[in-house]
């Protein structure tokens, strides 16, 4: 895959959409409202099919039952969402490979810089899109002039988070719904660098 072009955000970008990276199979842009649904269904998928060696079966049901579509509309109103999409199609109605979102000023439970969500799409595994999704995250933090990045990874994703430069800090549990789920708080340092203007 070839590496993300620079961008640069406008003023505003939290509510347009546009291409902000792209190779020859995936295009990652930022999230619209009408996006909510396929992200909550995509999400729902990776955690049921992707979790299963990682938490129980319980665990998974806890956690899965969480996510919702009115959800998923607050994060796209509320932090910078990304979807990556399949390279032939630019519209905002392809099927969607994966999300991403980080909140780029403290919000609701979330720090700045916090990436609060990572999916891709069990049959879009394995082909970097969560890379991709990451690359874009990056630029964003950067773009908001955020010094460090940090999120709280599954067991799933640490491996993921670790090849994009995050380093484990600490191995945390939550309860969610009387299911205790483990987890690794992850960090990583942003360089001085900021994108073109």
């Amino acid at each position: 895959m070839a590496h993300l072009r620079p961008f640069a955000y406008p003023a505003d970008s939290r509510r347009l959409s546009f291409v902000v990276a792209s190779d020859s199979d995936v295009i990652v842009r930022r999230a619209v409202l009408g996006d909510a649904r396929a992200m909550c269904v995509l999400s729902v998928a990776a955690i049921t099919e992707l979790g299963i060696p990682h938490y129980t079966d319980g665990q998974l049901a806890a956690w899965a039952a969480r996510r919702t579509t009115a959800s998923h509309e607050s994060m796209v109103r509320h932090t910078a969402v990304f979807v990556a999409v399949s390279g032939g199609s630019r519209t905002d109605r392809s099927p969607l490979l994966g999300f991403s979102s980080v909140a780029l000023s403290p919000l609701a439970g979330l720090v700045a810089g916090e990436v609060d969500q990572l999916f891709v799409a069990p049959a879009a595994a394995g082909r970097g899109i969560a890379r991709l999704l990451l690359a874009a995250v990056e630029e964003a933090a950067l773009a908001a002039r955020l010094g460090e990045l940090v999120t709280h990874a599954s067991w799933r994703a640490v491996p993921v988070f670790e090849s994009c430069g995050f380093h484990r800090v600490a191995d945390e549990a939550v309860d969610v719904d009387g299911q205790v789920l483990t987890r690794s708080l992850m960090r990583k340092r942003l360089d001085a660098r900021h994108p073109q203007e």
